[in-house]
């Protein structure tokens, strides 16, 4: 593989191109539950975009689209918690607990003085806690509205900090997790971790970040060290050691692309010559896809000149792209009309995007079903 094989590698190993990703531990999930297990976490600032990038990877026979994975969240397969970075994504039911083992201490005293800031204290946070079970208990799932009304005897004020802190807060603390949908919205309540998740997979902290790199490198790769550091926010040495471990254990396999050293999955070269001429083809990919978000150098598939036409003002809202010929060649968004075109599509400088083959593509994508 060279380094222009690099994005076309990543594209087959996320599931956007070839069979579609199946359990990396074989558990009995649905298809919606085994991409959600394969890529480890999904970023999901943006709910509905994370939705459609879980069900672009359902496969070219998967016709339930988004609805599947709705309904795989409702089934509790899948939940949404700030698992890593202080950032909210998808996970997994059953591995949010080990996965916030690794990350939730760690966030929690990175972000003690905007806490400070905010007024709140660990005294609250205790009563905030015991406020939200008694009301999950009672009621059942709450939205975040409802839970915030369970927290008006703390008198923490209305502020957003203080709903953000207090909310993300026990959310880190693993007492409660974002689940199920609420419907006809693409938003989810809360519940109790331990009511929700009644059998969750148990690993200690060695066996868990090992898991967690296995699985990255997997449905990453090829990646460098530093991108698995950026995905998860832990530090260097932790993570390398972690990935030399499931090198040693033959599960990935370290390769030297140009001058930097990756790692990848013992069959992607194998899989990517079968696979690498569907890797050209023109996709309409939501705004946090993993393709462009996991990783810390993106420029395999985003130029670097053309990342602030990405994310304008470098604020962390990333527009939808348009990736073809493995790279992403400009952003779109729906049209508002009701006749004509269904997307808008804005080239990067000096590129053009066949219009035809984008209409085309979105005649069956999850975001227009």
């Amino acid at each position: 593989m060279d380094a222009h094989q690099i994005s076309a590698a990543r594209l087959l190993s996320q599931g956007l191109v070839g069979p579609p990703p199946e359990s990396p531990t074989g558990s009995s999930l649905s298809p919606a539950g085994a991409v959600v297990e394969h890529l480890g976490c999904v970023q999901a600032q943006a709910l509905g975009g994370a939705l459609t990038s879980v069900a672009l990877r359902l496969g070219a026979d998967a016709t339930d689209g988004v609805a599947a994975v709705r309904a795989a969240i409702d089934a509790g397969e899948i939940v949404r918690s700030w698992t890593q970075r202080g950032t909210i994504h998808l996970t997994t039911a059953k591995d949010i607990g080990w996965v916030l083992s690794l990350t939730g201490a760690r966030t929690m005293r990175s972000t003690a003085k905007r806490r400070e800031f905010f007024g709140i204290t660990d005294p609250m946070l205790d009563a905030a806690a015991e406020l939200a079970v008694a009301a999950l208990r009672e009621h059942g799932a709450l939205t975040r509205e409802e839970l915030l009304e369970a927290f008006a005897p703390l008198g923490a004020g209305d502020e957003y900090g203080h709903a953000r802190y207090l909310i993300t807060s026990l959310a880190l603390q693993n007492l409660i997790v974002q689940a199920p949908m609420i419907e006809g919205k693409d938003d989810m309540k809360y519940v109790l971790t331990a009511d929700w998740v009644p059998t969750p997979t148990e690993l200690d902290a060695e066996a868990a970040l090992r898991e967690w790199m296995r699985r990255f490198v997997l449905s990453h790769g090829p990646v460098t060290i530093d991108d698995a550091t950026r995905w998860t926010g832990l530090p260097k040495t932790q993570v390398r050691n972690a990935v030399r471990s499931c090198v040693d254990a033959g599960e990935i396999v370290s390769v030297r692309i140009g001058e930097i050293d990756h790692v990848q999955a013992p069959d992607l070269e194998d899989r990517l010559s079968e696979w690498e001429s569907a890797a050209h083809e023109t996709m309409l990919l939501p705004g946090f896809d993993e393709i462009i978000l996991g990783y810390k150098d993106r420029t395999a598939t985003l130029d670097a000149e053309h990342e602030k036409l990405v994310v304008p003002g470098g604020n962390g809202m990333f527009k939808n792209t348009v990736v073809t010929g493995t790279r992403a060649q400009g952003t779109w968004k729906r049209s508002p009309r009701k006749t004509g075109p269904r997307v808008i599509v804005v080239a990067f400088p000096g590129h053009t995007v066949d219009t035809a083959a984008v209409e085309s593509v979105a005649a069956d994508h999850p975001a227009f079903a």
